[in-house]
């Protein structure tokens, strides 16, 4: 039979329920192996319980002792994997688990490289992909649970174990997946879905809800900066929190419409982004206990003052118990004028508008001539002087009150210490006279009338006057309870600032269109990019009343984002529908059919998951909230393209002369309507997710390849055209392996192009004890073999000499490269002689652009030439064979030649085989050197270069390949130069 689960809540449900198990197993005649029983227990885990079954004719054993498992060990229940301790290390077990044992069945096998890169992508990911959907690790985590294959997929292309790792995440020649890129699309796409489906929605409001709620945020997560959490524990492996944090990262924003940003909150500075991170390490638990979000919670009305720590335990804003904590003493030492002040720095000020202001009125349900004491602050409009005392009795038809005057004992604004009034020059001695009060003040002797509407209650709790003359204490202080006043009384009720609550959607007019409207014809216009002016999108459409009158038409330049012509036909729909009024039935005229085939997928149809694969769903997304929001009946109707339809070439017109119109100053994520909307450097993300992460995963892999030492060393990134050393390096098709006999030629180019051949340079730095450093080129013994001596090597025989063999070389390659682009395009001698002219021939020396050229890295001057005349396409695919066959030459001619010469070299010199693999003796004494190149200056790359790349492609289309720009994102900097 099926394993049996057994819950209960307590230790004598479990017994009740073991007691009727084991009835059943004997009526059935089915024999339980205990030892295979599994116990767990959030009450007594790892210790041994015994259970006491119920006595039975049945049970012929009543007692049952199993070990619980301990709090941190995970298990299995219907499929899921649990821990009673919350914590995600298991899964990190499982994982790394999973990896080492494939690693460790491939190692042995005879497999190529590109079939362990098969097994890598499309077994272990998915595998991966799946035991972690509810688990997000970070990028450092994931790539170091990846290793092991990394490690078997060096050594299976015979490549040192120090490549570097941004060689494999390029797309070539392996095309490795970044494991933590895919992992991270696949938890957006999935919170993507919760977000955006109907079905979903209480659950997406509880997930988010629940996130703010645990953070102790005052706005939603995705409005936020989540960076101050990252150290948290709890919160490292918490899939919503990861998804948010580590997309923001990568310039990923949420907006989500059922939870729009607290706008209203933003004057009043977050106490997380004022103060250093670890302050709020340790305060941020506090602060969520108190609902304390934002400095201007402890900031005194005016907007001026750091309240007391006495004033806040008055209001109920911290605890009434405890000492003053760190996060509060650091606002007071460094965020006040001065130590003796509570007056905030200038920078720290905060309109009296955001504060939190609740005056203490007046009790005025006391009737007039009533004696009621009622402590009191009154503010003289015409001395503007501020008065403390007891209002004993109103009149509030004369708007007066009689009070007392008392002083403060000292002038501290902390001050809470008050004494009556001896006399002074506000006192009236007639009022003193009144029988109620020469009754019951005998303390006090100095009273004056007071306007009640400049009067307020002092906050503070009942603080009976005693006959005795001593001071009395009240809960706040004078410094807390004069702002208060002042608010309330010098400001008039503000009315809120339609500014702080902009319109959701800017540069669409809503319900501009009558009732009567009953069609639209809508066309869209696309200009591809070109050189001399980027892509442009239009839209545009006409409004049609029963009597087939024109009511109302409107052109608009879209914003470029994701430029298509399809997505300008879209957009005409969509605003067109945005001007329709509620219960409108309208029929949409279109020449579009593709439009009206995606229509009954994406909008007749109910809520797929599916459409949030397809480019253009943001505006699928929007057109379908609007008809169900405004109720409309909408019937799309395909007219002929470029017929006689009179009313479609109307608007056809309209559409294409809107090309001419002013650049729209609206965002493209004003056109959206979506609940959940992904931008990235504030432009909608409206393609795959997968595949949007995929292409910044590729963007960032080939600027970490171009930011490695070995090619920043040799200048600015904008000497080589890096898009062709992509595209060439997308060639290699070679499926060799070191070890199986076949040529290693594309291992070769490899490490050429990272200048890791096993040169002697190389070699005497890697094995000292082996190579002497004083030794020169075997071949020529007249200078240091490295990478570039190869080809200038000046060795004794001219059938062998690869000085001669590289010039003859680079003259074909020249030559052949001229011949292919001449029968392309017939050119005057002009280009050729320009051609003939570049640097990049120059062998004589040879030239540092041929030997860049030699490397594989394309010289930008040569593609620039070309690209006058050819397209880079063009350029690309006419070099990329013939700079293979160069290098083959290269590598057969010379490389093969230096090898054979250099292991003979090598028998000469006594160095074996066997010595190679032995390390160095323990005489041995590692001699420094200077042989290595240093440069005090090197230019390296901007790591936000990416950013550039990825946003030019959204805004003018294509690949993000196509809009490298290295130009406006340099830093120059000190490096290390390294050769592994």
């Amino acid at each position: 039979m099926d394993d049996s689960t057994l819950i209960a809540s307590s230790k004598s449900g479990i017994e009740d329920r073991l007691s009727i198990t084991a009835e059943f197993y004997t009526l059935n005649n089915v024999q339980a192996n205990s030892a295979k029983y599994v116990l767990l227990s959030s009450s007594s885990p790892s210790s041994k319980i015994t259970f006491e079954l119920l006595p039975s004719s049945l049970v012929p054993d009543t007692s049952l002792s199993l070990s619980s498992l301990s709090l941190n060990t995970s298990f299995c229940f219907l499929g899921v994997w649990f821990s009673l301790s919350a914590s995600s290390d298991f899964v990190l077990k499982q994982v790394r688990s999973m990896v080492k044992d494939m690693a460790a069945l491939l190692g042995p096998k005879k497999l190529l490289a590109q079939h362990v890169a098969y097994l890598y992508n499309a077994v272990l990911l998915p595998r991966l992909e799946f035991r972690l959907q509810t688990t997000l690790f970070s990028e450092s985590t994931i790539q170091s649970i990846v290793k092991p294959m990394f490690s078997v997929l060096r050594k299976k292309a015979g490549l040192a174990a120090t490549t570097p790792l941004a060689l494999l995440f390029l797309k070539l020649p392996f095309s490795i997946q970044n494991a933590f890129y895919r992992f991270l699309s696949s938890h957006l796409a999935s919170w993507q879905k919760i977000f955006t489906h109907p079905d979903f929605k209480n659950f997406a409001l509880y997930a988010i809800s629940y996130l703010q709620g645990y953070l102790g945020a005052e706005s939603c997560p995705t409005t936020i900066n989540l960076e101050p959490w990252s150290q948290v524990f709890s919160l490292r492996t918490h899939t919503l929190f990861n998804s948010l944090l580590f997309s923001s990262r990568l310039h990923i924003t949420w907006s989500l419409s059922f939870r729009p940003p607290r706008r209203d909150l933003q004057p009043a500075l977050s106490l997380r982004t004022i103060l250093p991170h670890s302050v709020f390490q340790t305060s941020w638990k506090l602060w969520k206990n108190l609902n304390i979000f934002v400095l201007v919670q402890v900031v005194s009305p005016c907007g001026r003052y750091l309240m007391n720590w006495s004033d806040l335990r008055y209001l109920g804003i911290v605890g009434q118990k405890g000492r003053i904590p760190t996060w509060f003493n650091f606002i007071k030492i460094n965020f006040l004028s001065s130590s003796s002040s509570s007056l905030l720095l200038p920078l720290y000020f905060i309109n009296s508008s955001f504060t939190l202001v609740s005056p203490c009125l007046l009790d005025h349900t006391v009737k007039d001539y009533q004696f009621y004491p009622q402590w009191a602050i009154n503010l003289d409009s015409a001395t503007q002087t501020l008065s403390v005392g007891r209002v004993y009795v109103t009149y509030k038809k004369q708007n007066s009150a009689i009070m007392s005057h008392w002083l403060p004992v000292s002038t501290s604004a902390d001050e809470r210490l008050y004494n009556p009034c001896p006399g002074c020059t506000l006192n009236i001695p007639a009022l003193f006279k009144k029988s109620a009060i020469k009754l019951r003040c005998n303390s006090e002797k100095c009273f004056f009338n007071v306007i009640l509407s400049e009067t307020v209650g002092y906050p503070t709790r009942n603080a009976k006057v005693f006959a005795a003359y001593l001071p009395i204490t009240l809960s706040t202080s004078w410094s807390y309870a004069t702002s208060l006043t002042l608010v309330h009384l010098r400001n008039s009720p503000l009315s809120v600032s339609p500014d702080l609550f902009p319109s959701f959607k800017d540069g669409i007019d809503d319900n501009v269109l009558p009732p009567s409207v009953q069609s639209l014809y809508t066309d869209g216009s696309f200009h591809p990019a070109k050189k001399s002016s980027p892509p442009s999108m239009t839209s545009a459409w006409i409004a049609f009343d029963n009597d087939g009158l024109i009511l109302k038409s409107l052109s608009m330049h879209l914003p470029s984002c994701f430029p298509s012509a399809l997505r300008s036909e879209i957009s005409a729909v969509l605003l067109g529908i945005s001007a329709l009024s509620r219960d409108s039935l309208i029929s949409i005229y279109t020449d579009c059919s593709q439009l009206i085939s995606l229509w009954t997928r994406f909008v007749d149809a109910p809520f797929s998951p599916k459409l949030l694969r397809e480019p253009n769903h943001l505006l699928w997304l929007s057109i379908r909230h609007l008809i169900m929001d405004r109720n409309l009946n909408v019937d799309l109707i395909k007219v002929p393209a470029h017929g006689d339809d009179i009313y479609n070439i109307q608007v056809d017109s309209l559409a294409k002369d809107a090309h001419s119109s002013l650049q729209p100053t609206a965002l493209p994520s004003a056109f959206c309507y979506a609940l959940c909307l992904l931008t990235f450097n504030s432009l909608p993300i409206d393609v795959n997710i997968h595949h949007f992460l995929r292409s910044i995963a590729d963007a960032r892999a080939l600027l970490s390849f171009c930011s490695l030492a070995r090619f920043t060393a040799l200048g600015p990134p904008s000497l080589f055209d890096w898009a062709g050393i992509y595209f060439c390096l997308s060639q290699i098709k070679g499926f060799a392996s070191h070890k199986n006999g076949r040529p290693e030629f594309w291992i070769f180019r490899i490490k050429l192009l990272l200048d890791m051949l096993l040169t002697l340079t190389t070699l005497q730095q890697c094995k000292p004890y082996l190579y002497s450093p004083d030794w020169l080129c075997p071949q020529c013994n007249s200078a240091p073999e490295d990478l570039n001596h190869l080809w200038t090597c000046s060795y004794i025989l001219p059938d062998l000499n690869p000085c001669l063999t590289h010039r003859a070389e680079v003259i074909k390659f020249r030559d052949s490269c001229l011949s292919s682009f001449l029968s392309l395009k017939p050119l005057d001698i002009t280009f050729q002689s320009e051609f003939f002219a570049l640097d990049c021939w120059n062998y004589e020396t040879p030239s540092s652009s041929c030997l860049w050229l030699t490397r594989r890295l394309l010289p930008a001057h040569l593609t620039a030439l070309l690209n006058h005349h050819f397209p880079l396409s063009v350029i690309y695919k006419t070099i990329s064979p013939l700079l293979n066959d160069f290098q083959v030459e290269l590598y057969s001619e010379i490389w093969l030649c230096r090898n054979v010469l250099f292991h003979a070299w090598e028998e000469s010199q006594g160095i074996s085989a066997a010595s190679k693999l032995r390390g160095p003796s323990t005489k041995f004494s590692p001699i420094v050197t200077s042989s290595q190149k240093n440069h005090s200056s090197l230019t390296s790359v901007s790591q936000d270069s990416w950013i550039s790349w990825i946003s030019s492609s959204i805004i003018q289309g294509g690949s993000w390949i196509s809009h490298l720009d290295f130009l406006r994102r340099l830093t120059v900097q000190p490096l290390r130069i390294s050769f592994w």
